[in-house]
């Protein structure tokens, strides 16, 4: 499942009467999110907790039911333990689901779900046969900025850059801060052709961007870009290809490489 979904479900708790899903809900969460065999426990734990609350003489909500259930003996003989559950706020859980899922300062998805977006992208490509291209973009001479002009700078130039990407792409397009000054975008449904030209439309731009962003230097990108042929196997070869794409254009810097997939390995004289 998409993680943003399951983000969703952790920040908005579904209806489990309105939704169907197999193994059940526990607090609100599908069973596939809890790493628990629900099937079978949700009734043990409706009988628990009516009998707290007639013995409390007072309604007991569920979460208290689920814990004083898990340190009952039933519990044990289920092999649910108490010291495997942490019990947080929703907004705290939010909180970290978010830093999980966002980068902080350029607004962007954060790498750590690059991998499985793209891997889940790249199956539904190879499986339905459709386009799937890749965006490599890297800001030239980002260590100069930060030491000329300050890291406060170069957060501000960062900050520009990733709200001058993400507001040049479709709701389908996934936008990731990829390390420092690089950015990966996952273009669904997009053939090679179509991404550069959107590599072109970044690159041309971004000096405009950066003026309203009152940037005290002048920022150039190169940007790289890969799509699904027949010869990448893995969604790796993917970013392998986008990478050396942008690698080939930071040699020159200020430009988008303008062949797909690093090929050939020096730009055309027309370029």
């Amino acid at each position: 499942m998409d993680l943003l979904a399951v983000l969703d479900q952790i920040l908005n708790r579904p209806d489990p009467s309105s939704q169907a899903d197999e193994g059940g809900y526990l607090l609100g969460l599908p069973a596939r999110f809890t790493g628990i065999e629900i099937e079978g426990l949700q009734e043990q734990l409706s009988r628990h907790r009516a009998d707290l609350t007639k013995t409390l003489g007072r309604d007991v909500h569920e979460v208290i039911a689920l814990l004083d259930f898990i340190g009952s003996t039933a519990a044990a003989d289920a092999r649910i333990d108490l010291d495997e559950f942490c019990l947080l706020r929703r907004s705290a859980l939010g909180d970290l689901a978010k830093a999980g899922l966002y980068d902080n300062l350029t607004k962007l998805y954060s790498r750590n779900i690059l991998e499985p977006r793209l891997h889940e992208e790249f199956l539904r490509a190879k499986r339905y046969d459709l386009p799937l291209s890749l965006l490599f973009i890297d800001i030239d001479g980002f260590k100069i900025i930060n030491d000329t002009f300050g890291h406060a700078e170069g957060d501000k130039v960062l900050r520009c850059i990733g709200g001058f990407i993400r507001d040049h792409l479709r709701e389908v397009d996934f936008p990731v801060r990829y390390g420092g000054e690089e950015f990966v975008v996952i273009l669904p449904h997009t053939s090679g052709e179509t991404a550069l030209a959107l590599a072109r439309r970044l690159h041309g731009g971004i000096g405009e961007a950066q003026k309203k962003a009152d940037i005290r230097t002048t920022v150039t990108i190169s940007i790289g870009v890969s799509t699904m042929v027949p010869d990448i196997e893995s969604e790796d070869q993917l970013i392998d290809a986008a990478d050396r794409a942008v690698y080939r254009a930071k040699t020159k810097k200020n430009m988008v490489w303008p062949v797909v997939n690093a090929e050939p390995e020096e730009a055309p004289a027309s370029s």
